[in-house]
């Protein structure tokens, strides 16, 4: 993939991952789990019925609005325009002013996904995680399940899961509180001093959370999460 096809993707794969962080139920008339119908267009589900150009995703990420292909959309109208909905949502729900813990898992959903479009397929970032593996989970403190997850499996890719326990994790951070997390998803944390002041704490195995962290910092710089 070319630097507009990472980050293309990136954004439509972020968007679909918000779409499971704030709980939103697809039929095939309002999926928008992202497909790639060629080098130069994404598909929101197989219906086509909302598809962008990769420019037009990257400016729908930094102005909050774009043009669809009315090519696609004019062919289904009714799929186009509920596809269209949920994304508003989505983006509404990134501005919101309620900082609770539907929002934390929300803004690290969308962080973590465009993280691993980057892990798995930006030159610089795969090179930095080069051959590692494992588990990573991100909790909240006094919480027994995961906020989320970061996974790869030997020969697989990184993948994102929310929600949902797993087994054995090389990597485990806890945030000592909503705010604390919220901020370090936007970037607002110095992670060394951050650590040290115990806003939050890194078990396992750090060279990993390292990497992960660096290749963070880079997919934020490119695609920073956009909640005003």
């Amino acid at each position: 993939m070319d630097t507009n096809c990472i980050k293309a993707w990136a954004i439509a794969r972020s968007l679909h991952k918000g779409a499971n962080a704030l709980g939103l139920k697809f039929t095939k008339e309002n999926c928008i789990k992202p497909v790639l119908l060629n080098d130069k267009l994404i598909s929101f589900g197989t219906s086509k019925g909302l598809v962008f150009t990769k420019q037009n995703l990257i400016i729908l990420h930094s102005k909050g609005f774009a043009f669809p292909e009315l090519r696609f959309l004019l062919s289904s109208p009714v799929y186009a325009f509920r596809k269209i909905l949920t994304v508003k949502k989505i983006g509404y729900s990134l501005k919101s002013t309620k900082e609770d813990k539907r929002f934390l898992t929300l803004l690290l959903g969308v962080g973590l996904e465009a993280t691993s479009v980057y892990m798995n397929q930006n030159q610089l970032c795969s090179g930095i995680m080069g051959n590692d593996t494992g588990l990573v989970e991100f909790y909240l403190n006094g919480d027994e399940r995961p906020i989320a997850s970061l996974d790869k499996e030997i020969g697989g890719k990184w993948r994102v899961v929310l929600n949902q326990p797993m087994k054995n994790p090389r990597v485990r951070i806890t945030f000592k509180d909503i705010d604390i997390g919220i901020q370090s998803c936007l970037g607002q944390l110095n992670p060394q001093v951050s650590s040290s002041l115990g806003k939050y704490t890194i078990d396992g195995y750090l060279p990993l959370m390292d990497k992960i962290g660096y290749c963070a910092r880079i997919t934020g710089n490119e695609l920073p999460i956009l909640i005003k």
